[in-house]
């Protein structure tokens, strides 16, 4: 700690403390992870306002480790492995220490660490400062964060995409696609959550995406443009009408919907070229029955009320063609 600032600093208790912190004093370090970790928020404020005023950079290579590694030091364990909730209060707290600046110096302290910590040999360090840069909204950190959706290790691969959906930038979307696509539930629901976030930014990821070999990442980067409202997503969504999935087939038909008469030739090829089977009727009879603009529904109209009824497949058929020869779009 700079000697002519200790007179200045609000918190002195707790700058001592931090100081013995960081000549090895291991209780006190602990006292410093009890601070963090407590249900009282501003006891958890007084000790993240010490860490900007002390302006040390060893303070916030120790949180760095904290975060990715669960430890003060080589010798000191954070002990937070048996109190998940505390733990998770103690991520919150370094987080928001991290993101926060108070003056341009505290801001270069923290992203020399930032930056060393991306250069670092221990994978889970890189990690852990590319998701604190990337919380900062700079773009920098993504290509460790695409790192980190490739590693084996779940929480930063989740903590990766959390990130990536803050930065709101479009080199977020691709690694995105790619954690979209891994096996894992939780995983690919996180980063379908994220793609969202994204909205626009993600356009160039999902038309890329239209080409994936798994239909179903081609479904999803559809539908993606489908709410962003880019009609190219058309020939790749339609397909989702006559999927096994019920949930897909009404999501897809809300989606075309949607994109109103840029959708309704696709719609009418499907009627054209697939046997009508129940879920294929009502699907498509959803998509164009929910088009917001009453023009369109009434030039449909024909079409309408066969896929309202009990109608064979040439009936259907016939009357999509005949709609598709005269269609403007």
């Amino acid at each position: 700690m700079i000697p002519e600032k200790q007179s200045t600093l609000r918190h002195k208790a707790e700058a001592g403390l931090l100081q013995r912190a960081l000549d090895g004093d291991t209780q006190a370090a602990n006292t410093v992870f009890n601070y963090l970790s407590s249900t009282n928020p501003n006891l958890r404020q007084i000790m993240e306002e010490t860490l900007h005023e002390m302006q040390d950079d060893r303070l916030w290579r120790h949180l760095l480790r904290c975060l990715a590694l669960q430890r003060w030091d080589d010798q000191l364990d954070c002990e937070r492995r048996h109190d998940p909730e505390a733990s998770a209060r103690i991520d919150a707290a370094i987080c928001e220490a991290f993101v926060k600046d108070v003056s341009e110096e505290d801001r270069e302290l923290k992203m020399i660490v930032l930056r060393d910590g991306m250069a670092h040999s221990d994978a889970r360090l890189r990690y852990a400062a590319a998701y604190l840069l990337g919380l900062r909204k700079d773009p920098r950190a993504v290509s460790i964060l695409d790192e980190a959706i490739d590693s084996a290790d779940s929480q930063w691969q989740l903590r990766a995409i959390q990130s990536l959906a803050i930065m709101k930038d479009e080199r977020c979307g691709r690694p995105l696609i790619k954690a979209l696509a891994k096996d894992r539930s939780i995983l690919h629901q996180a980063a379908n959550r994220a793609l969202h976030e994204l909205d626009t930014a993600a356009q160039s990821a999902y038309v890329e995406a239209l080409n994936h070999p798994n239909r179903h990442i081609r479904w999803h980067a559809a539908r993606g443009l489908g709410h962003i409202g880019d009609a190219r997503c058309v020939d790749v969504l339609v397909e989702g009408l006559y999927d096994d999935n019920q949930s897909i087939r009404w999501a897809t038909a809300r989606v075309l919907a949607n994109l109103d008469r840029d959708a309704v030739p696709a719609i009418l090829n499907v009627l054209i070229q697939h046997t009508l089977t129940e879920p294929l009727r009502e699907a498509s009879y959803h998509a164009l029955n929910s088009m917001p603009s009453a023009q369109t529904r009434e030039e449909l109209r024909p079409l309408l009320l066969v896929l309202r009824g009990s109608s064979t497949s040439s009936q259907a058929s016939a009357i999509a063609q005949h709609l598709l020869a005269d269609w403007k779009t």
